[in-house]
């Protein structure tokens, strides 16, 4: 099942090469693929700051709880904030699509860990979290095509339903959960702005544990690139504005509604596939996807996931406890504790083998030789270092 060696190391060399061409038009500093995992998060901010302008709008019943003369509800108030609102078009656009950009810079962000091979070992918490992360993005993004209450929001409802039923033992408990009750009411309507805003929020914890074994994560790409990414955002919504269907009828069943391939591919499947299909292939791409970082799953891993046996040693007779290796490991590898009894310095410095990646940055960052590769001492490093710097 595992990827062959050159087929994995074919990946890894295209993904550079278009690094280094990107390098030669943008220049480093500017090159979005360093900032990958940034590029998600610039477009969450955004998402959080334009559904913060729609929630101030939105009211989420799909009746008029008052029987007054004018219909108001989650169609109505939608169909208001775009337009009556100035700019109300232009804000859901950009909510709209921002998700979208979110979703394929998600993507290309897992496809260049998984292309340089940095989603093993000492990195499976991040690349498992990553997972579980998109799985919420997808539901979030599905969430608020609900909010929308037009026919198309009224198929996808019916469709999540048929899916959830599908399900046994827990399928009845979660479709009564999804609705908020039995049957489509209020507070079906109420439960999913629940679900899109409080599930919003859980990303923010989510990421941190995304982020808890890196030592400096790039959050924020620079502003150069994010002017960029705004203006490119601005023209397709311009380009592409938005459009609602009919509000929903309970009465009626659509029989077609438009697809947006970012989030709404599972109900492209729901179509044509029996539901019970649907699931074991949703949950078996998932899981073995998230499996990846492990041994039987890829012939490139030698040795225990969690626990490398390829770490970076300390030498501690030689160790100053100047604190350089901790600064420059990336990976939070390297803890300083307190020196035994009777050493003239205050710190000694420990690697935890589950976290090192052996990439030999301590090793550099050590002026007193105190670190080593395994099987590679500090002499032997550099010696390579200077026939290769002699060789170009």
């Amino acid at each position: 099942m595992a990827l062959p060696k050159v087929y994995t190391d074919s990946l890894a060399y295209f993904c550079l090469k278009a690094e280094d061409a990107t390098n030669q038009i943008l220049t480093s500093k500017y090159n979005p693929f360093y900032y990958h995992g940034a590029l998600p998060q610039f477009f969450l901010w955004v998402l959080f700051l334009s559904g913060l302008l729609l929630f101030a709008y939105y009211i989420p019943t799909i009746d008029n709880a008052y029987s007054s003369e004018r219909l108001i509800n989650a169609f109505t108030s939608v169909d208001f904030i775009t337009n009556q609102i100035p700019f109300g078009a232009v804000v859901r656009g950009i909510h709209r699509y921002a998700g979208d950009a979110m979703v394929l810079t998600i993507i290309l962000h897992a496809l260049r860990v998984w292309w340089t091979d940095r989603y093993r070992q000492y990195r499976w918490l991040q690349w498992f979290s990553g997972i579980v992360l998109l799985g919420f993005v997808f539901f979030i993004g599905q969430t608020g095509y609900y909010l929308v209450w037009d026919q198309r929001s009224l198929v996808l409802t019916r469709m999540t339903c048929y899916a959830f039923e599908a399900l046994p033992v827990i399928g009845p408990g979660l479709k009564a959960w999804f609705l908020n009750g039995e049957a489509i009411t209020n507070l079906t309507l109420s439960n999913y702005l629940f679900i899109h805003i409080g599930l919003s929020f859980f990303l923010l914890s989510g990421l941190w544990l995304h982020y808890v074994r890196m030592a400096r994560p790039v959050v924020t790409p620079p502003p150069v690139i994010n002017y960029a990414l705004m203006a490119i955002l601005m023209f397709v919504v311009f380009m592409y504005p938005i459009t609602m269907d009919r509000m929903a009828n309970l009465t009626q069943q659509p029989s077609n509604f438009d697809i947006d391939w970012f989030f709404l591919w599972p109900y492209a499947m729901l179509t044509s596939w029996d539901p019970t299909v649907f699931w074991l292939a949703i949950v078996g791409v998932t899981v073995f996807v998230s499996l990846l970082p492990l041994p039987f799953l890829n012939n490139n891993l030698s040795g225990n996931v969690l626990a490398p046996v390829d770490a970076a040693e300390v030498v501690g007779s030689k160790c100053v406890g100047c604190q350089l290796c901790d600064k420059d490991c990336p990976y939070e590898a390297i803890e300083m504790v307190p020196a035994p009894a009777g050493s003239k310095f205050k710190l000694l410095a420990t690697v935890l083998p589950h976290r090192c990646s052996s990439c030999g940055l301590c090793v550099g960052a050590c002026a007193f030789d105190a670190i080593d590769l395994p099987d590679m001492p500090d002499a032997e490093v550099t010696k390579k270092i200077k026939t290769l710097l002699a060789q170009s």
